[in-house]
């Protein structure tokens, strides 16, 4: 049956090792819509909780080495927001911890409707700034 499924889904439809799955629980529980995906030896988590996207990755045995929500813009520490204020537009904002260090993506576009992403510290300082 799973054959089936994969032909329609482009791959083949897995779950990860318990070791994973239940890191995943652990982590962030109460999550809603998993969706399981593998690229090398990293398992991703795309899922919902409390209505925000979240990504997660985690190596075979459950070490979590990457964690990514989406933010609404209410939800943007106000460094991060007064640097954006003057750039343009909000179109997107990440959060990333990775190794315990937070950084922020952020995607907006300007009164041109020319759009960019920058990549701050939780400081607010800007590490890279890009033209998509």
């Amino acid at each position: 049956m799973m054959n089936f499924f994969s032909k329609f889904f482009g791959g083949a439809l897995f779950l990860p090792p318990d070791a994973v799955k239940n890191a995943l629980a652990e982590k962030f529980p109460d999550v809603i819509n998993i969706e399981w995906n593998k690229s090398g030896d990293i398992y991703e988590a795309i899922f919902y909780k409390d209505s925000i996207e979240h990504i997660a990755n985690f190596d075979k045995k459950g070490v979590l080495s990457v964690y990514k929500m989406f933010l609404p813009e209410g939800f943007l520490p106000e460094n991060i927001k007064s640097k954006v204020a003057g750039k343009g537009e909000l179109m997107n904002a990440v959060m990333i911890n990775s190794g315990n260090s937070i950084t922020y993506e952020i995607i907006y576009r300007d009164k041109d409707l020319v759009r960019s992403v920058m990549l701050l510290n939780e400081k607010g300082i800007i590490l890279e700034e890009k033209l998509l």
